[in-house]
């Protein structure tokens, strides 16, 4: 068969998810080909896993996007062959969705057809599967995200992450993975300026996190803990109040705030629920609001700061949701304070 071709943006590391550019945005790759053999070096060296193809004759066809952003990644596979390989156990945690085709897990001899969703493998664990003429796209997430999602005590080591399904646990947390999916990728993909910032980065990579925790049963449980209510004192909440002041500029997460109080999860948001009526990520969201608010009025005219990326900078992706938080807080439209 004669080889046309490839046409590739910048082709993905064998480590896994391409991180970003240099500086900082989030990376774009493309790869289209009819060479069977450069669709299987692709595949090789995005996966770590060694692919068998059949029915690569004529017509045949491969595409894979990458979509990366630190160890965030948003991959599709476009491919009319089929394909059987063997993966070793991969760093990341992957959930797929075939929107064509058949993927069968060889071990388990399991199928998913056109709209079905599954975490691709278990933890640790070596993969054999068989993609027959398939589209799918995949989500690719840092275990350590998902185990900080989890902890309700700030140091407790968590056992070993097993799914008891790799299927959803019903129709409605899928969907509501979807729409947490779509919408993060459709921010990598629309505002990549915006979501190289540290604190969209972050919060886009826990959001996915939390909802892969509540699509998908596992043995990772936020378990109670007797102290959570006993330790839910002012003092916690002095504590917590302080390290957000002192620290809303980084990305902090629900789990480093309970560090710094000396407490647990639960403990904090229990403690800001009974003295401040309101919980901790409202409190750290008010505060980045007043640092935004600050930072506008210190602009000076014409060197180059915009309600935008002001917003992007303190966590708020959405211009319109922060204009709109800008103008009940402070009466007036966010462009109004940066011109005056």
């Amino acid at each position: 068969m004669t080889s046309a071709p490839a046409r590739a943006a910048r082709r993905p590391s064998a480590a896994g998810p391409a991180a970003a550019r240099p500086d900082g945005v989030p990376m774009s790759t493309v790869f289209d080909t009819t060479d069977p053999e450069r669709a299987m070096a692709l595949l090789a060296a995005a996966y770590g896993a060694p692919v068998r193809f059949s029915g690569g004759g004529e017509g045949y066809r491969f595409r894979h996007t990458r979509l990366a952003q630190g160890p965030l990644s948003f991959d599709t596979i476009d491919h009319t062959a089929t394909t059987e390989y063997r993966a070793e156990p991969f760093p990341a945690l992957i959930v797929v969705r075939v929107h064509r085709g058949v993927r069968t897990d060889l071990d388990r001899d399991e199928h998913l057809g056109p709209g079905g969703l599954a975490v691709h493998a278990q933890p640790g664990r070596p993969f054999h599967a068989r993609l027959a003429s398939i589209r799918h796209t995949a989500v690719l997430m840092p275990p350590e995200a998902v185990a900080e999602a989890a902890r309700n005590r700030p140091d407790d080591p968590l056992p070993p992450l097993r799914f008891t399904s790799l299927r959803p646990i019903g129709p409605a947390a899928a969907r509501a993975w979807l729409l947490a999916a779509d919408y993060v990728a459709a921010g990598l993909r629309l505002n990549p300026e915006a979501m190289a910032q540290p604190l969209l980065a972050g919060a886009a990579t826990r959001l996915l996190a939390a909802h892969l925790l509540a699509t998908f049963p596992t043995t990772w449980h936020s378990e109670p803990h007797h102290l959570d209510r006993t330790d839910a004192t002012p003092t916690t909440l002095a504590r917590a109040t302080a390290f957000i002041d002192a620290s809303a500029d980084l990305d902090i997460t629900a789990l480093d705030i309970a560090r710094a109080a000396h407490v647990t999860v639960r403990a904090v948001q229990l403690a800001f629920r009974r003295h401040a009526r309101t919980t901790p990520m409202a409190y750290l969201r008010r505060v980045r609001l007043e640092r935004a608010h600050e930072q506008l009025r210190a602009a000076a005219p014409g060197d180059g700061t915009t309600v935008t990326a002001v917003a992007a900078r303190w966590g708020f992706f959405h211009p319109g949701r922060f204009a709109a938080l800008y103008q009940q807080t402070y009466g007036q439209p966010p462009s109004r304070t940066l011109r005056a």
